[in-house]
């Protein structure tokens, strides 16, 4: 039997992200945690990335010279706090649009062809996998079980493919208008 929007009740994976309905509810459940303390959890994930992937530090303004060792100046950085608005606002908008695969799967394209304007390479968001996965332990803390990492590794592998095709796209526009 089906849900109210037709969608199967059970566990069968969509057809477009991949993720079964009780995936799809893990990461809804543990995005609330993680977005109620959105800045201080956003910083945990870029600090965990400009420290495995330092190279990742200069595509961002006025983060290259930023001592993350030093006690809150990561956190006072105007361009970083700014940034890390815009990576939770972005990833809030990915996690309300779950159960419209289309769309999101447009909105990670798009995302991907802005950041080849910033000279971001498709293997950027590679790395930003592992990264996450480090992180969400810390900020879920004893809510980050198995089936929680199955299910953040699934959608992440779901918006990496699109966030490359994009970047992919981008990177050709802009070799076509140079």
């Amino acid at each position: 039997m089906g849900s109210w929007w037709g969608k199967p009740a059970d566990d069968t994976p969509d057809d477009v992200t991949g993720l079964t309905a009780n995936q799809v509810q893990l990461i809804r459940d543990t995005w609330a945690i993680i977005y109620k303390n959105k800045r201080e959890n956003c910083f945990t994930i870029f600090r965990i990335l400009f420290t495995d992937h330092p190279d990742t530090r200069s595509l961002f303004k006025n983060m290259a010279d930023v001592d993350l060792e030093a006690p809150g100046e990561f956190e006072r950085n105007v361009s970083a706090r700014a940034h890390m608005v815009r990576f939770m606002h972005s990833f809030a908008t990915f996690m309300d649009t779950l159960d419209e695969p289309a769309d999101l799967r447009q909105l990670l394209y798009d995302l991907g062809k802005t950041h080849a304007k910033h000279g971001v390479q498709p293997e950027l968001f590679d790395a930003l996998g592992p990264v996450l996965m480090k992180a969400l332990p810390r900020v879920l803390d004893g809510k980050f079980t198995p089936e929680v990492k199955t299910a953040w590794s699934a959608t992440y592998t779901f918006m990496c493919a699109h966030l490359r095709e994009g970047v992919a796209e981008g990177e050709r526009l802009l070799a076509d208008t140079e």
